[in-house]
């Protein structure tokens, strides 16, 4: 992101709650679609969702007076994220230390090795930082819950509940910080994927994902060119699974939009295969006090999970 000269601090990213175009309205296949996971795969870990899970998480990380990236609660809030992949009964748990502009905090990194040596990766990911309207005001008190625990929680409850299911591919939970100080964490975690020589995986990105729109919607985000167009036909075919698990577990209606300002973009330039998880425009609560847990709709919440869990389960 650009930079502040006068007062020489990072700009924020554009704001996730102001989207570009408008999305378009999903029509879902008929019959089998192409990439399900066959339904005796799917039917119990993607009605196992637990609403009060997601709704005990949200709350456990809006009770930090701040999960302001520059606050001494953000280093917490990793703590709070570990514990919760350590109880599932995940032992390759990580902390990757980035430091930007005289900031450091955390990534936390949880593996979940695949059955096929050698496969695909797919990384699952929110950021667990919040802030206020001003991105430098690291102190008044600020919940974060749709902003982003809701999109944590998803990412944690999809791990409680894949913790014993085999799958063909590597996936990795991640938990972001300084996402909202420009994709801090996320840009240092795919510069050492680059540094490593990483192969393309497949990212999806799970970013205010619990209070509906007016329709009741869910957004299904998928890359429309930005830095490396030759992956965007991959990202279409892959948030039409999404985009079709949504259809099939739940009764969401479904649009589709553009991947933008989230921790989805490092990786699109890296060339993987980027998509998305959205409520859409409206929450009138977005980088304020008032974005507090009672504001969510947990239903809502687990119906996301369930989509990107059966995303996962398809993969």
């Amino acid at each position: 992101m650009g930079r502040d000269v006068r007062e020489g601090l990072p700009l924020a990213p554009p704001e996730k709650g102001r989207p570009p175009s408008a999305a378009e309205r999903f029509v879902p296949a008929s019959g089998e679609a192409a990439g399900r996971a066959p339904e005796r795969l799917t039917a119990v870990p993607v009605q196992s969702v637990s609403a009060d899970a997601l709704r005990d998480t949200v709350e456990a990380l809006a009770a930090f007076p701040t999960r302001h990236t520059f606050s001494p609660f953000v280093g917490l809030a990793a703590d709070e994220v570990v514990h919760r992949l350590t109880a599932a009964g995940y032992t390759d748990v990580a902390r990757r230390t980035w430091t930007n502009a005289g900031h450091s905090a955390d990534n936390v990194i949880c593996t979940k090795p695949g059955t096929q040596a050698g496969g695909p990766v797919v990384l699952v990911c929110a950021h667990y930082d919040c802030r206020m309207e001003d991105p430098r005001d690291a102190e008044t008190r600020a919940p974060g819950a749709d902003d982003n625990a809701s999109g944590v929680a998803a990412v944690l409850e999809i791990a409680r509940l894949l913790a014993p299911v085999a799958l063909n591919s590597t996936i990795r939970f991640v938990a972001f910080s300084g996402e909202e100080q420009g994709l801090w964490g996320s840009s240092a975690y795919a510069g050492e994927l680059r540094a490593a020589g990483a192969g393309v995986q497949r990212v999806v990105n799970l970013d205010m994902v619990g209070r509906p729109p007016a329709d009741g919607s869910v957004t299904v985000e998928r890359d429309l060119g930005n830095a490396v167009p030759a992956n965007d036909a991959a990202s279409a075919a892959f948030a039409a699974v999404l985009a079709q698990a949504a259809a099939d577990h739940t009764a969401l209606p479904v649009r589709l939009g553009p991947i933008y300002a989230s921790d989805y973009m490092p990786f699109e330039a890296r060339g993987d295969v980027t998509i998305g998880a959205y409520e859409g425009e409206g929450n009138p609560h977005y980088h304020r006090t008032t974005d507090t847990p009672a504001t969510l709709d947990y239903a809502y919440l687990a119906d996301v999970t369930r989509a990107a869990l059966a995303t996962l389960l398809a993969t």
